[in-house]
């Protein structure tokens, strides 16, 4: 594996055509090789088989891009040009309250969540990491965000009156 690093810095220099990135995906690659060493058919190549690492993480990488900048883009869109002092202090204060709820979640649910909805993870890296099957990510993903869900629907319920009268609460 050592005796392939130049030539996957390379590889990854010529597909990122970024320095550091390429010095990134090559670590990651390592990382992930290591760690799926039991998948690894001796009847194969090494060297193919970690290209192809290197290769799939730089197109997730891409594709993660592409989804960030086309979400950025939506955000962009909703923004106001002038700055509204209160609307920005009552959501920095809702913003506080959402994390300490999240705060308040199992860990093994409130960890799902960050790394997928913040972090902007994949499933299958996030059940990689913390070793359990991509249902398990799936499941406790839908479990925090359902209990984030009721959290603001009752909170919001409760701080807006006229949402407590509406037909079917929020």
């Amino acid at each position: 594996m050592i005796r392939l690093l130049p030539k996957l810095r390379s590889f990854a220099l010529r597909l990122s055509r970024n320095p550091d990135q390429a010095d990134d995906l090559v670590q990651t690659t390592c990382e992930r090789a290591i760690r799926s060493l039991d998948q690894f058919d001796p009847a194969t190549r090494l060297d193919s088989w970690m290209f192809r690492i290197l290769q799939n993480l730089y197109l997730n990488s891409l594709r993660d891009n592409a989804n960030r900048s086309r979400l950025f883009d939506l955000a962009m869109l909703d923004f106001e040009e002038s700055y509204d002092g209160a609307k920005a202090a009552a959501s920095s204060i809702e913003l506080k309250k959402v994390q300490a709820f999240i705060g308040q979640l199992d860990e093994d649910n409130r960890q799902v969540l960050l790394k997928i909805a913040v972090e902007g993870r994949s499933y299958k890296d996030v059940a990689e990491e913390l070793g359990v099957p991509i249902g398990t990510v799936t499941s406790r993903l839908a479990r925090a965000r359902l209990k984030l869900r009721e959290w603001l629907e009752t909170s919001n319920t409760a701080q807006d009156p006229k949402l407590r009268n509406a037909p079917g609460g929020v």
